[in-house]
């Protein structure tokens, strides 16, 4: 790699799910996890299944997180509201095993403007996380 930070990371391919999973039985450990999957509720008919989701996302990047670390949870699910994918997170970090301060709430920059006729179009939303041991 051109820049010389090559030998600072690695990467993975596969399911996001299937590569936690591994990397919690590896006992990996990050500083900054941030997952920002595709869309888990796009429409209402996928919003029970989408917050399950969510919760399983939250429940296996928990522990991939450093004591004192970061995590950065985001959805781009029209028919999840931030309240539910709020509630989906928690449930998720608690059921990881981990305890969490909730440190942000960030939504669409200028780009994608809020239609206050349409709530959906408030479907960008990424929660910031700082996580205790």
């Amino acid at each position: 790699m051109a820049s010389g930070f090559g030998a600072r990371f690695s990467t993975r391919k596969g399911d996001g799910f299937d590569v936690m999973e591994a990397l919690g039985a590896e006992g990996a450990n990050y500083d900054l996890v941030i997952c920002d999957p595709p869309a888990f509720a796009p429409a209402k008919p996928a919003l029970e299944a989408g917050l399950r989701a969510y919760e399983r996302l939250a429940r296996l990047a928990a522990p991939l997180v450093a004591p004192g670390g970061y995590l950065v949870l985001c959805s781009c699910s029209h028919a999840a509201d931030l309240q539910a994918f709020r509630n989906a997170c928690a449930r998720g970090i608690g059921r990881g095993g981990r305890r969490a301060q909730l440190l942000h709430t960030g939504f669409a920059g200028p780009d994608h403007p809020m239609l206050l006729q349409l709530a959906e179009s408030a479907y960008l939303k990424a929660l910031f996380f700082r996580l205790d041991g």
